[in-house]
């Protein structure tokens, strides 16, 4: 989707006028394509569904700055692969990598730590993609929350309780399982799905000083050491995850579900609860199913609503050359991160 500021009207009297006035002044003032792309700013989206709202509302707010949006890939091997064949775009986007992945690209990246559109940033986000010299080349996007969808509306057709704890929780897939439904389930052909689940269980030890610990070697830039999993930290995560696959009753034929098997299973009445997120929320709600969300909630008592952001945000630090293209990228990025721009996505 190419938008560009362009003026319609009466075609054949502008023609007859522009003509005219060619022959006046040798149409000095017409700006050529070569102008007019060297003024566009590239935006780079990692998800065609941002150019359904995301994208427009952008260009929106933006009517003076030519924008073109172009669907990339959510792989930063994509970007790097770009970076080494003949250069980034303006605006880059990208989902779920960690700050190791992202090191390669480090210098080909404009600083943002220093800009406004940081200091608007949560701050355990914003250190999460600290540099080690202190820069910042990467902002989130919006807040996605992590958690259990509940289809309330089964619990009280059928009188079970609301889980309010990780017993509480098992308990009610077993009772759901003597009617014939499904407690728990999620899209576990998705290896995120799997990996988010794995976390979500234990949280408590990943955020234990052994679980910082590992985390910080995993994630470091710098460390050209492959980390492999520890002996203090994972063996308890998996012991955990051990546990949630026999009290839920998951099975190797749930590796084969996709998002619109669990979603169609929602809304059938055969699933009760799964793996989602926040916006999977308002979409059952807006389809008339009484949903609510909950936590994860740990085998030790704890209870955690995990969150990672939408997508990231980078700028090609080659605007810094020009600064007019710089002033118009930073304008782009303003509204990416505006409070209004979350609820178009």
């Amino acid at each position: 989707m190419k938008t560009k500021k362009r003026k319609r009207g009466l075609f054949f009297l502008l023609a007859v006028l522009a003509a005219a006035a060619c022959l006046l002044t040798g149409c000095g003032a017409q700006k050529s394509e070569a102008q007019e792309d060297a003024e566009t700013i590239q935006v780079y989206l990692w998800n065609t569904t941002l150019y359904e709202n995301y994208a427009p509302y952008i260009q929106s707010q933006l009517p003076d700055v030519n924008i073109e949006f172009i669907v990339g890939n959510n792989d930063l091997d994509f970007y790097k692969f770009l970076n080494e064949n003949g250069g980034l775009p303006d605006i880059i986007t990208c989902c779920r990598f960690s700050l190791h992945d992202a090191a390669p690209l480090k210098d080909s990246l404009m600083n943002l730590a220093t800009t406004n559109e940081a200091g608007a940033v949560y701050n355990p986000y914003l250190s999460s993609f600290k540099n080690e010299d202190g820069s910042i080349n990467w902002l989130p996007v919006c807040a996605d929350a992590h958690g259990f969808l509940v289809n309330r509306g089964l619990f009280a057709k059928y009188g079970i309780p609301l889980p309010t704890d990780y017993d509480s929780f098992v308990s009610a897939c077993q009772a759901f399982a003597k009617h014939g439904i499904r407690g728990f389930d999620a899209d576990y052909t998705y290896d995120y799905t799997c990996m988010e689940t794995l976390q979500g269980l234990s949280v408590s030890e990943l955020s234990s000083a052994e679980g910082r610990k590992w985390r910080a070697a995993y994630s470091d830039p710098a460390n050209t050491e492959k980390v492999g999993l520890d002996d203090t930290v994972w063996p308890t995560a998996f012991k955990n995850l051990e546990n949630f696959i026999r009290d839920t009753g998951l099975n190797a034929a749930d590796l084969t579900l996709t998002y619109d098997d669990i979603m169609d299973r929602m809304r059938s009445g055969e699933l009760a609860m799964f793996f989602g997120t926040s916006a999977n929320v308002k979409i059952l709600q807006d389809e008339g199913i009484d949903t609510t969300f909950l936590p994860f909630f740990g085998q030790d008592g704890q209870q955690w609503l995990m969150t990672t952001p939408y997508f990231q945000v980078a700028l090609n630090r080659e605007l810094e050359q020009d600064s007019a293209r710089r002033d118009k990228a930073m304008q782009v990025l303003h509204v990416m991160l505006s409070e209004e721009a979350p609820h178009r996505l």
